[in-house]
């Protein structure tokens, strides 16, 4: 087995994938590539030539608050999971809409080990 996936495996560990899951994600140290169920098709902006195709997307690992930030343009939960695939990936937040569902679930899957923590509240 490849100790890339095996350190991709603890770091997300608790979270079930299915083994063809796992052959999608290649974690490439500060990035983790995910390599797409259903080619993603879409136009950049009106400016373009045509359509591009992405077959895999690049995710890096350190989340940082330009990305969590896209988040709060969008609205409804679905919405801003998206946002925040759109903008780890450096793609326009309408790119998404294409993305097949099986693939956005497994962006969120790999990209959550990697988002800060929710910390409790209470007593301590």
């Amino acid at each position: 087995m490849d100790d890339n996936l095996d350190t991709l495996r603890d770091q997300i560990d608790g979270i079930e994938l299915t083994d063809e899951e796992r052959a999608r994600l290649d974690d490439q140290g500060d990035a983790l590539v995910i390599t797409l169920e259903e080619p993603l098709v879409y136009t950049h902006s009106k400016l373009d030539d045509g359509p591009r195709t992405l077959e895999a997307l690049t995710l890096p690992k350190r989340v940082k608050g330009k990305h969590l930030k896209k988040m709060d343009q969008a609205s409804g939960e679905i919405g801003k999971g998206l946002a925040l695939v759109a903008a780890l990936a450096g793609l326009p937040a309408h790119a998404m809409d294409e993305l097949d569902a099986r693939d956005m679930d497994l962006c969120l899957v790999a990209i959550e080990p990697f988002l800060p923590k929710r910390r409790k509240t209470g007593r301590r």
